[in-house]
């Protein structure tokens, strides 16, 4: 059963809520381990059956849009790590 599009865009706005509560948050190892621990969730669920690979492909790419639009927020802190 393929989710409807209602689906499909109530899972982007919850992963576009999750990657702004992110940039608000302290780590990005945190920010990973909510969003697998919130897949996780919704696997044991059953929410989610076979449209995960789209799913989570379009939460990451979401997720490195941002990183890379706030890109000079980080930048000069990878740097500095050489």
């Amino acid at each position: 059963m393929a989710f409807s599009e209602t689906d499909k865009k109530e899972i982007e706005r919850i992963f576009k809520k999750e990657i702004k509560d992110f940039f608000e948050s302290s780590t990005l190892n945190k920010y990973e381990q909510k969003l697998i621990d919130k897949i996780q969730k919704e696997i044991k669920n059953g929410k989610i059956r076979k449209d995960v690979n789209e799913i989570i492909s379009k939460a990451f790419t979401e997720f490195y849009y941002v990183l890379w639009s706030k890109k000079s927020q980080w930048e000069s802190s990878i740097k500095n790590l050489s």
